[in-house]
């Protein structure tokens, strides 16, 4: 995410990104604790290959940063 908009990165050049605050998969889990999602996507079993999970979790994050309850 690029100042909490869910965003393409293959799509955004590095000149853009300068001075936004850039979110990843990696600083979901606070530390040693997954985030919220993360442990409902192993317990689910929702996971799929090594490129898609991180991509599925960074979406949902956004769409549950803008809507808590979303249908």
């Amino acid at each position: 995410m690029m100042d909490g908009r869910l965003v393409c990165s293959c799509l955004v050049f590095g000149v853009e990104a300068q001075g936004k605050k850039i979110e990843t998969i990696e600083g979901m889990a606070d530390g040693e604790e997954l985030h919220p999602l993360q442990t409902k996507f192993l317990e689910e079993a929702a996971l799929q290959c090594g490129f898609c999970t991180p991509g599925f979790l960074v979406a949902a994050k956004a769409l549950l940063d803008r809507n808590d309850n979303p249908t």
